[in-house]
């Protein structure tokens, strides 16, 4: 059990991390497009490769930290069935739901992990004013993935162990 806990308080760790490096990648994209918008405007110069960046940058902030959120029980949850059930109804619920959430999520990882190898073989480009590899972009989708997998069998792991996610709402999961 407390081998189970540091595991989980390290995993919370490096989502964290990758939490921190989305958020400070929506900082970066909020930067190059007001740049972009005061470069044009001023000198009618746009920053090449705005339009390219923004684009890669959108699926690392999204994927990198979901699984993040879904450790902080930041995920909308719909409770109109659940709220009228049990407690041990809503128990083996929540805890069928995040059984099926990390099958999902590692079936798409799976997915995403041969897209990834394919686009790295064939050296996969970006294409506009600016080329650069899509490869790292595909992993990260990947990897996001992958940790929301990882996160959502966590999570019934610690239902069924300990009662409960650690979030706010366990009780109320649907």
């Amino acid at each position: 059990m407390q081998l189970f806990a540091r595991l989980r308080r390290a995993y919370g760790a490096l989502l964290s991390a990758l939490g921190l490096f989305a958020g400070i990648l929506v900082f970066a994209v909020m930067l190059l497009v007001v740049a972009n918008v005061i470069m044009r405007f001023l000198f009618n110069a746009p920053i090449a490769g705005t339009l390219e960046l923004t684009e890669s940058a959108l699926p690392l902030i999204v994927f990198l930290s979901l699984a993040f959120t879904q450790m902080r029980d930041g995920h909308i949850r719909v409770v109109v069935i659940t709220r009228h059930l049990g407690p041990v109804w809503r128990r083996a619920l929540a805890a069928a739901g995040l059984i099926c959430g990390a099958a999902l999520f590692a079936w798409a990882a799976q997915a995403g992990w041969l897209m990834s190898v394919k686009s790295l073989a064939i050296g996969e480009l970006e294409r506009g004013s600016i080329r650069f590899p899509l490869w790292p972009v595909k992993f990260a989708v990947f990897l996001g993935l992958a940790l929301l997998a990882i996160q959502f069998a966590i999570d019934a792991i610690a239902l069924a162990v300990a009662g409960g996610r650690g979030g706010s709402s366990a009780g109320e999961a649907s």
